[in-house]
């Protein structure tokens, strides 16, 4: 089958307007990219797209509106989303602080220097599908531009594009980070941005049970 060009340009235009929206994905490379090395970084940026690939696959096969239609099972979905992202913030938030108790600032060490991330591959497939909106906001940009009624040919090249931009916009917001001066200024005031880290993780968190709890009061 061949591709529908008119549909993938413009689903290609509004994904790329799209691509920049911060969000956990971006939180979490941003935080390796200031705190552990590329190997790390790449690991867990491939484990975010292979995530971000099986959601877009997901809509495309209807999985947004069977989750539509068994509101309970969306809601445990949703709160197993946010309590992830939460627990990662909680965590973020305690290092900061426990590091902000111990006098011992990276600033006071030779160099900023790399932390080995832990699980960074799990930690980016789970960033990705704790975002569970993504699937309702993926079906409503499907379907927006034609991509649900297009061909399969057309409809793989739309998931390609999704992970082609997300993965260069990602790769180059964490080559700008690891620059030595951005990651020396981060070190110095790790404990307060390990904290500010974590309450936007927990933010997120919180956002995505409350939005789906919203429709049950």
């Amino acid at each position: 089958m061949q591709i529908d060009y008119a549909v993938l340009g413009a689903f290609t235009l509004l994904w790329l307007a799209i691509v920049p929206t911060p969000g956990p994905n971006t939180l979490l490379i941003v935080h390796l990219a200031l705190t552990a090395g590329w190997r790390d970084v790449a690991v867990a940026l491939a484990g975010n797209l292979l995530a971000i690939a099986f959601y877009a696959l997901a809509t495309l096969l209807g999985l947004a509106l069977l989750l539509a239609a068994a509101p309970s099972v969306r809601l445990g979905i949703y709160v197993l989303g946010g309590a992830y992202l939460i627990w990662v913030g909680v965590r973020l938030v305690r290092a900061g602080l426990a590091r902000r108790k111990s006098r011992k600032t990276e600033a006071l060490n030779a160099g900023p220097g790399d932390t080995a991330a832990q699980r960074p591959f799990l930690q980016g497939i789970l960033t990705a599908l704790a975002n569970v909106q993504a699937l309702f906001f993926l079906a409503s940009i499907f379907a927006g531009v034609g991509v649900l009624g297009a061909s399969p040919a057309t409809q793989l090249a739309a998931v390609g594009v999704i992970v082609a931009g997300n993965g260069g916009y990602l790769t180059l917001l964490a080559w700008l980070l690891q620059r030595e001066r951005v990651r020396s200024l981060y070190a110095r005031y790790r404990a307060a941005m390990e904290m500010g880290f974590g309450a936007l993780f927990a933010a997120f968190g919180a956002r995505l049970v409350l939005r789906e709890l919203v429709g049950w009061l």
